[in-house]
Parts: C-alpha cells; structure tokens; sequence
C-alpha cells in the first residue's frame, strides 16, 4: 500500500531515508489510478512506496516538475532516478525491472 504524503515535510523525510531502498511516489489528481496499490504490493518489503495528491499540493507538483498525472517518482539515496510521467506502460515496466534488481 501506499502511504499518504500530506506535507514537504513528509516528502522530504520520504526519499531521505538511508535504507538503501528505491522510494516510489506516486503522484495523481483527484482519484487514485485503479491499479496502484495492486503494484505497490509487488515491491512489499523491497521498495518504500508512498502517494501525493497534486490537487492538493499544487506547490509541490510545480517544484517536482510535473507536467502530467499519474506520475512516477522513483527515489534512491534522496535523488531523483527516474520519473515518469503519465505511467506509460511500457516505462513503468522498465521501472518494475529497475525496482526488482
């Protein structure tokens, strides 16, 4: 399952973790996509999974540069390795490769 991000703070504690672990973020608008938690659960254990709201943090949208919901957020170390935006099936699969190593 993915857990809520509701500030900076948050986020920021997110992908500054120090366990060696991918930090996943989801970010979307309005609805959840269908399927997240459904994949969430395919990295239990190895991958840190969290989601954000951009209709409610607009701030936080624009500071991450993102042009287009759902999008990805893949985190490693506390820096950016991988976005993608809008989901597209065949980058997340690239993205699921990249989680599972």
């Amino acid at each position: 399952m993915h857990a809520d991000l509701a500030s900076k703070d948050d986020f920021d504690k997110a992908i500054n973790t120090d366990s060696g672990k991918y930090v996943f973020i989801m970010a979307y608008e309005g609805d959840v996509p269908e399927k997240a938690d459904e994949y969430a659960k395919k990295f239990e254990g190895k991958v840190e999974c969290y989601k954000f709201d951009c209709a409610k943090a607009p701030r936080a949208k624009d500071a991450h540069g993102i042009t287009e919901t759902p999008c990805a957020l893949i985190y490693k170390d506390g820096k950016l390795v991988k976005k993608v935006p809008g989901m597209a099936p065949s980058e997340m699969k690239e993205v699921g490769q990249m989680l599972s190593a």
